[in-house]
């Protein structure tokens, strides 16, 4: 239920941030989401709201999510898991594929969890440190953290 009520006021927040633009101005800022899950199901959780956008959400005027991932969840993402995590995958490879999200993965994470570059999918943006991409879209692109 929590997590339901999260997801519909950011909903809401990037709504009514993206409704504001008027014709002619820059891009839209865009929004980051820091996550860090332990299991596939909350991963999912994850992606399910995601595709709830898609229904409401043109990034074109609404902005650019960016998903940053800095935990566990990235050994889901892994090529010698794919058979098991093919249709999570699938998922998140057409949600970065149709600009509803941005899809990063934290190198340093990676080299603890012991994932080479070559093991995650090529739609996964790799970045050296999370807490960095983060301040950084931050400061230099505008994001807004959700």
């Amino acid at each position: 239920m929590k997590s339901r009520l999260l997801s519909i006021l950011v909903l809401a927040m990037v709504l009514s941030a993206g409704s504001t633009l008027v014709s002619g101005e820059t891009e839209p800022p865009g929004y980051v989401f820091s996550v860090t899950v332990q299991n596939k199901q909350q991963l999912d959780v994850v992606l399910d709201r995601a595709e709830d956008l898609r229904e409401l959400f043109n990034p074109d005027e609404h902005g650019k999510i960016a998903i940053v991932l800095h935990g566990d969840e990235l050994q889901l993402f892994q090529k010698d898991g794919y058979r098991l995590n093919q249709s999570m995958v699938e998922r998140a490879r057409l949600l970065d594929q149709d600009n509803i999200i941005d899809i990063k993965a934290c190198q340093t994470m990676m080299r603890e969890l012991q994932i080479e570059q070559n093991e995650l999918p090529s739609f996964i943006e790799q970045v050296p440190f999370a807490p960095t991409e983060i301040k950084r879209l931050e400061k230099e692109e505008g994001f807004t953290r959700l």
